[in-house]
């Protein structure tokens, strides 16, 4: 029997990879660092163009596929509608329109999404598994992990397992860096009666903080759709450098000292919006930072033919980008 293939990280990237492998009939064995498949609260929603359906499309069957866009909702064009978050007059903010080369765009839960890509290979998927590194020898290739345990000897490992992947930090010999780019996001989820204000389709509300210097807004992006059953709508509240922080940096900050901050700066905004911050639920609300590669370019390392890194791992991006690169990686 062929050795199986390791994946390290059961995020999106590593999900696609292995309903690939599944549907190949190439053995695997995926190992996750969270407790359980629904261990994150935060589901914030993603926008796919049509190069992230098209990875998604190529990989999962056509009834798993018809099930993924039965959750989705239609963003038509993608175009973002813009509103001043002081004046409530709807603007352009620029950004968010049709895609390059057009196509479809839809949103959708990443938790939804996530435990999609999870069924049907839950007995394979060993969670509460952290990867601290490998070894290679001429039968094949062992991860580690931080519990003492190690998986079985594999024919290739794969590191899906984000930025700060220690497969990443031993292939690269710590080559391979991310950069913090000063801007900082909260994740949050607010009751559909929130939004009652608002036109549906995507909106973005901006309050500029330093007319001087452009990058310095907070805007908060949403989708505002006609789903009967959803009782909560999520958001990203974005703020650019210098714009807003957590105490002492602590960008590991949930729940209400993370809805403290949302609501904090955003006190000027107009009550069309501002029920949105007040009301969200407590455990959805998570502080974030927004990183990135080496804007210089991924530099090389010396090739191991038995491992390979992917996703958010070899290049971390800022949301918008991600998403249909991370699932153009697998395809």
């Amino acid at each position: 029997m062929p050795k199986p293939i390791l994946i390290s990280g059961a995020g999106l990237s590593g999900l696609l990879l292995a309903r690939s492998l599944r549907s190949s009939n190439i053995p695997f064995e995926l190992y996750e660092r969270d407790q359980a498949g629904s261990s994150r609260s935060q589901g914030y929603r993603i926008r796919l163009s049509s190069q992230g359906l098209n990875a998604l499309e190529a990989v999962l069957s056509s009834e798993a596929y018809a099930d993924f866009k039965a959750g989705c909702s239609d963003n038509g064009s993608g175009q973002i509608l813009g509103y001043d978050a002081i004046t409530m007059e709807e603007k352009h903010f620029g950004g968010g329109g049709p895609p390059k080369g057009g196509g479809q765009v839809l949103g959708v839960d990443r938790a939804f999404l996530r435990n999609q890509l999870l069924r049907g290979i839950e007995e394979v998927t060993h969670f509460n598994k952290v990867c601290t590194g490998y070894e290679v020898s001429s039968e094949g290739v062992t991860a580690r992990f931080a519990d003492g345990t190690t998986s079985p000897n594999g024919s290739m490992l794969v590191g899906a397992d984000g930025v700060y992947s220690k497969i990443t930090k031993q292939l690269t010999g710590n080559q391979l860096k991310v950069y913090d780019t000063g801007a900082r996001m909260i994740h949050g989820s607010a009751p559909r009666a929130a939004y009652e204000p608002l036109a549906r389709g995507r909106f973005a509300a901006f309050s500029i903080t330093d007319n001087s210097d452009e990058r310095k807004k907070i805007a908060m992006i949403t989708n505002v759709r006609d789903e009967p059953n959803s009782t909560h709508f999520g958001f990203v509240l974005v703020g650019g450098p210098g714009t807003f922080s957590a105490p002492n940096d602590d960008i590991s900050l949930t729940g209400q000292a993370a809805v403290d901050i949302a609501v904090n700066v955003t006190k000027d905004w107009a009550e069309g919006v501002r029920p949105i911050l007040r009301e969200q639920k407590v455990d959805e609300a998570a502080f974030l930072k927004m990183s990135t590669s080496d804007p210089k370019g991924i530099p090389g390392w010396t090739n191991e033919p038995r491992v390979t890194i992917m996703g958010d791992a070899v290049h971390a991006m800022t949301p918008g980008k991600w998403m249909p690169t991370t699932l153009r990686d697998v395809d």
